[in-house]
């Protein structure tokens, strides 16, 4: 009997993580297409492709804002009806962003779906994580993050199709439909929210709590330094043909696809210190082959992206051990801000170190560099929170014994 209650269980986890998982390929497609989409819009609205900066920042801009206010106040609310209402504006935003060709217009409009896009993953991570046994945790996030490789993979591909042969108007029409088609999965799929609303959790930013929200931003810092020129650096420094792009990447998007599901396997099985300084080790490889002056491109983007998902992962499996399950939906908003805000930042230092006349030696190495030692910090990031989370678990031990 308790066999057969196990195995429902364990199907119904699976079912509401396959629904956060849509949830999250559908918020990260929404944020993420925009960039390459508006190559497409540009001319209607009368502005240079260049302004797509603008657009992404002010996105950015907008989740930073919502995720930090969500940290003081998302536990307020019912999680399963605040997810409800995200979806349902972001598909009404991404919509009204299909009817103007004010650029203005379109700046506000992403300002507003970063608000938007900037609470829902940590509210919805927050309905998963509390769900599922702390044995199951590392796997269900791995689901979850494997929904940004299914992004590369069938997303984007899909949408540059739609702009290509039946205008931009189609493809955000597209989003806009996949954003509706989450509701009913949320209703009827997700659980209730199991924390009274009337209940504020006790957690504030303080020194520690910053540590373990930033952690996931930090591990990423390193990839996201290289991501900007990934496409330069194939093609004009690793002799890559522009026609083998999307090979390419869809290549990277499956290594990225499978080490995060082998990863989340891993977690039960394996320390996340192993984990971490296997997928850091496997990292600072992939840098080491433009480095060396090699042309295999197609080894580099399965490495760079494999082991850039596998560290995120293991980084999220320890993350996740920190806040409490009332604490964790305003934890994970906190966490989402700062991801914006390191990826920004990232995204800042790439283009200061690389001058615009193009990628030499040179400058490549200082940021290959700056990337690998930033990465090789994960493993003593994890010793410090593990000794930090037994620390705490000792002192609740001693509390509950006096």
């Amino acid at each position: 009997m308790s066999l057969v209650i196990q195995t429902f269980n364990h199907k119904a986890l699976m079912r509401i993580a396959i629904v956060m998982a849509f949830i999250q390929f559908t918020n990260a497609l929404e944020y993420m297409a925009l960039t390459p989409v508006f190559a497409f819009m540009a001319e209607g609205f009368s502005v240079p492709v260049s302004f797509s900066g603008y657009v992404s920042g002010v996105y950015t801009l907008g989740a930073v804002i919502s995720g930090i206010v969500a940290f003081y106040w998302i536990d307020l609310f019912n999680k399963k009806q605040f997810l409800i209402k995200n979806m349902l504006l972001l598909g009404a935003l991404t919509f009204f962003t299909t009817l103007t060709t004010h650029f203005g217009a379109l700046l506000v409009l992403r300002f507003f779906a970063g608000l938007v896009g900037g609470t829902t993953m940590g509210v919805g991570m927050s309905i998963l994580i509390n769900y599922a046994p702390a044995n199951l945790r590392g796997k269900m996030l791995a689901t979850v993050i494997a929904a940004f490789s299914m992004v590369s993979i069938v997303g984007m591909p899909a949408i540059l199709f739609f702009c290509t042969h039946y205008g931009w108007h189609t493809a955000l029409w597209l989003i806009s439909s996949l954003c509706l088609v989450c509701l009913p999965l949320i209703v009827f799929i997700l659980p209730k929210d199991t924390v009274p609303s009337s209940v504020k959790a006790n957690l504030s930013i303080d020194t520690q709590t910053l540590l373990f929200a930033s952690c996931t931003a930090l591990v990423q810092f390193s990839p996201m330094l290289i991501v900007p020129i990934l496409t330069p650096l194939m093609t004009q420094y690793m002799g890559a043909q522009t026609n083998l792009l999307p090979l390419l990447f869809l290549s990277g998007g499956i290594a990225g696809y499978l080490s995060t599901k082998i990863t989340g396997i891993l977690t039960s099985r394996l320390s996340a210190l192993m984990l971490a300084t296997i997928s850091t080790l496997f990292f600072v490889t992939s840098l080491l082959i433009p480095a060396m002056g090699s042309h295999n491109a197609f080894l580099f983007i399965t490495l760079f992206l494999g082991a850039s998902y596998s560290r995120l992962v293991s980084a999220s499996s320890v993350a996740v051990q920190y806040p409490e399950n009332e604490q964790r939906a305003s934890f994970s908003s906190l966490q989402t801000a700062i991801m914006y805000l390191i990826t920004t930042l990232a995204f800042f230092l790439s283009s200061l170190l690389l001058p615009d006349l193009g990628i030499t030696t040179q400058n490549l190495n200082r940021l290959l560099v700056i990337s690998a030692l930033t990465a090789s910090g994960f493993p003593i990031m994890v010793i410090i929170l593990q000794k930090k989370l037994a620390k705490r678990t000792i002192q609740s031990d001693h509390l509950i014994t006096d």
